[in-house]
């Protein structure tokens, strides 16, 4: 018999297998129920389903699908093609495994570079308007500075008549 408590180690470990295993087996009937009504498999509809259909309405959280030490989900997500394994095929092979793996950290890459991208973008357009403000500020003070002048040129006339 299994004692319950702090001390007992045992007890914990069947816990958390129990909960592990019906952990797997939400995910597979929600999987199985979405692959009925052709769904995406994304993390967040995944895991809103899950909440659907657990009779505790509790779920998985989109979290839980996030932890990469959480080897059995992730596994279970690959083998499901669940979020970012989704268009990735299973293999049996390490090699097409390491392959896959491979096209998700390049596919990470490029979206941090089309990011990068994007705010460069960004920047880009930014330092032009302020390149256009200081284009117009100092367009503004030409005319200003002509106004001066020729207000000048008029006020030595005006004075150079007076002298006279």
């Amino acid at each position: 018999m299994i004692k319950k408590g702090r001390g007992n180690a045992d007890y914990f470990k069947a816990t958390n297998q129990a909960k592990k295993e019906k952990t797997i087996t939400l995910i597979r009937d929600t999987v199985s129920l979405m692959n009925e009504t052709n769904d995406m498999l994304d993390i967040k509809a995944v895991s809103q389903k899950t909440k659907e259909i657990d009779p505790n309405s509790k779920g998985v959280s989109e979290a839980t699908f996030r932890k990469k030490d959480l080897e059995h989900i992730q596994s279970l997500m690959l083998e499901l093609r669940i979020g970012k394994y989704g268009k990735i095929k299973v293999s049996q092979t390490s090699n097409e495994i390491t392959l896959s793996e491979q096209i998700l950290q390049l596919q990470k890459e490029n979206k941090k570079v089309l990011q990068q991208i994007t705010d460069y973008k960004k920047m880009l357009k930014t330092t032009k308007s302020k390149l256009d403000q200081v284009l117009l500020e100092n367009e503004e003070l030409r005319v200003k500075i002509y106004e001066m002048e020729m207000n000048q040129k008029i006020k030595n006339k005006l004075e150079g008549v007076n002298n006279l």
